[in-house]
């Protein structure tokens, strides 16, 4: 039998690489979402109070962004082109 061609992709992505990864994408999200927040109209009468929702939407978000830049990186960022 041919050995596995997917031998990179059965190794589990280490812990550390996750929240590594979400130290970078989880702020850049919730400053985007504040941006976001700002350009709106709508989002005038919330105040200071809709920025800091806005960023902890935004940082929630940051979540998956994350956890697809840790897979990656994990791979060693091997995409066919």
């Amino acid at each position: 039998m041919p050995p596995d061609q997917n031998a990179s992709n059965n190794r589990k992505t280490p812990l550390w690489l996750y929240i590594f990864s979400y130290g970078l994408m989880g702020p850049a999200c919730a400053i985007n979402a504040v941006f976001i927040a700002i350009g709106l109209k709508i989002s005038e009468h919330f105040g200071i109070t809709g920025l800091y929702l806005a960023a902890v939407v935004g940082a929630l978000i940051g979540v998956l962004p994350a956890i697809w830049l840790a897979r990656k990186i994990n791979e060693g960022i091997s995409e066919k082109s």
